[in-house]
């Protein structure tokens, strides 16, 4: 619950530094599971400048267990436009290339449509869904106004903590008084951002490679723009001309956008008029309204470590990304899916002493592998936004020009369809995942495999009376027994019973589910990631539950 006047409590079981799309992320994942938790927040009010704009089909899926899916699907743009990403030299210019996908309302039809579509539809009931990261917030933040356990703080910064051993002595001051608080907790969540106070005093750096490239942000009101060109509707344009690099995304109908130019070495944002700039990409001059301006850089950035004493780095303290593919604040919502629930197992008492580590174990090689894939595509990107006004010519030079940056661009349509990076992550040689000998499937960027071994995600199946596989699984683990007949599983209750880890048995007599699972059981942790299968009962039931839980001492 959002609270303001009410003292804060003196200790409680986690403390959550920040509240950005992360950050509230992790407090409702956390609240959800009924894990008391304090977040806060230094500013007075959420950021509405839109960052973000690609909600991933993984978070999605997450935010389908609360419940608010839909609402952050009807917050952007209407789901009844289609998905257009355009590479232009300008928007007063020519098109180099265009990708179509359908629109959200028809994704049901594209089952039986054949394709890539078909193809990324039946990997997850979403595609990237195009919201603004302010309106997905508030969505988030609305959920957490109806969760008890959850203490949401604005204007309260993390001034310093110790950490004991035992707990972690938090120093807070609200900004509007400067009064100081002492509150204790369990585990500190650091959610907040690459200039993280907690990294900081944990002493944890950054490796990769900073200051890709720097950009202007301008978010603005428009709604003659769309009349001012040629192109119609757009969710992303790219224009490819040197002087107008960059991209400029549609939240609405066609009304609302933000422009992120990409700076020259040595230019200052400050220096940019937002609203010539944006007559310029378009050619034209109309009735702009600028809402606000922000600058930011590009990185390829992850910590070293994940994990310091009870406190914890997560999404942008933890990883600083390009945002080209729509890889980090993706990453960030999944790295807090995967932390809630082991904070609960340890604050439950269920946790062995290797399930914390566990969250660095896992996280940090994604975080790696997904700013390699962002910095990746944009240098892929930017390789094709260094020309000038030759792209526009009418002569044989410049039609071979824009022949080879199409055959370039081409190739770069994971930008768009990144379906294998954002659901084809694994966590391979996990300590608390148990391998059952089959080899791992191509982790390719654009297209995912759907498969059922023990460190993937668990995939996503339509069932036969319409629902998804997932609306089957809980809060807890889930033992899915396929098939009719299926193995005595008794001693795998009675251990996981006895060790206090909480497991739901969901019986599927699916053939679709049978042929993608491809075995009888299958143990699915709380974050949807599978921990172990086999068409056979464990033969030591208790070393396979201290495995997933942490206590395997061997």
């Amino acid at each position: 619950m959002i609270r303001t006047a009410e003292p804060l409590a003196t200790a409680v079981p986690v403390i959550v530094v920040g509240g950005g799309s992360v950050g509230l992320s992790l407090a409702a994942e956390l609240g959800w599971r009924g894990v008391e938790c304090l977040v806060i927040e230094e500013r007075d009010h959420l950021n509405d400048h839109p960052r973000a704009n690609a909600v991933a089909n993984r978070t999605m899926e997450y935010y389908r267990r609360w419940g608010i899916d839909d609402a952050i699907t009807n917050a952007g743009i209407p789901p009844d436009l289609p998905a257009e990403y355009l590479w232009v030299t300008s928007l007063h210019g020519r098109e180099i290339h265009r990708v179509s996908l359908p629109p959200f309302d028809q994704l049901l039809l594209t089952r039986q449509s054949g394709g890539y579509a078909e193809a990324e539809h039946n990997w997850s009931p979403y595609l990237k869904t195009i919201t603004g990261q302010n309106l997905v917030e508030q969505s988030i933040l609305g959920f957490i106004e109806e969760l008890e356990p959850v203490d949401f703080r604005f204007g309260w910064k993390l001034i310093d903590f110790a950490d004991d051993g035992d707990r972690v002595v938090c120093r807070l001051e609200q900004r509007s008084t400067g009064r100081q608080e002492t509150v204790e907790t369990s585990y500190l969540a650091a959610c907040d951002g690459g200039r993280s106070t907690v990294r900081r005093q944990l002493g944890i750096d950054y490796e990769g490679t900073s200051n890709l490239a720097s950009f202007v942000s301008v978010y603005f009101h428009a709604p003659d723009m769309i009349d001012r060109h040629e192109f119609g509707h757009g969710n992303i344009f790219f224009p490819l001309h040197r002087d107008h690099r960059g991209f400029m995304l549609t939240w609405d109908d066609d009304q609302t956008y933000t422009y992120h130019l990409i700076l020259d070495e040595g230019q200052d944002w400050s220096e940019i008029d937002p609203e010539e700039a944006i007559r310029s990409v378009v050619g034209a001059d109309f009735e702009i309204d600028v809402h606000s301006v922000q600058p930011w850089d590009a990185h390829a950035l992850v910590a070293e470590r994940y994990r310091g004493g009870r406190a914890f780095l997560v999404g942008d303290a933890a990883h600083l990304f390009s945002p080209t593919g729509g890889f980090g604040m993706n990453t960030g919502v999944s790295d807090a899916i995967d932390l809630a629930w082991k904070l609960q197992a340890a604050l439950e008492g269920w946790a062995g002493p290797g399930l914390l580590d566990s969250y660095d174990e896992e996280r940090r090689p994604v975080g790696h592998r997904n700013t390699r894939e962002a910095a990746e595509c944009f240098h892929h990107l930017f390789r094709v936004m260094q020309n000038g006004d030759e792209l526009d010519g009418v002569g044989a030079d410049s039609e071979r020009l824009r022949a080879e940056l199409k055959a370039d661009i081409v190739g770069q349509e994971k930008l768009i369809a990144s379906s294998g990076t954002l659901l084809g992550y694994r966590y391979e040689g996990s300590s608390i995942v148990e391998p059952d000998g089959t080899e791992p499937t191509p982790d390719d960027p654009r297209r995912y495999t759907p498969v059922a071994r023990p460190g993937h995600r668990a995939p996503h199946v339509w069932l036969e009376d319409g629902r998804a596989l997932y609306d089957r699984f809980g809060q807890n683990f889930t033992l899915l027994k396929i098939g009719t007949e299926t193995p005595d599983v008794s001693g795998l209750l009675d251990a996981a019973s006895a060790a206090g880890l909480p497991l739901d048995v969901v019986q599927i007599a699916d053939a679709v589910v049978a042929e993608v699972y491809e075995a009888s059981l299958v143990l699915i942790r709380p974050d949807l990631m599978i921990a172990w299968r086999s068409s056979a009962a464990p033969d030591d039931a208790g070393a396979l539950i201290d495995l997933v839980r942490g206590a395997n001492q061997d």
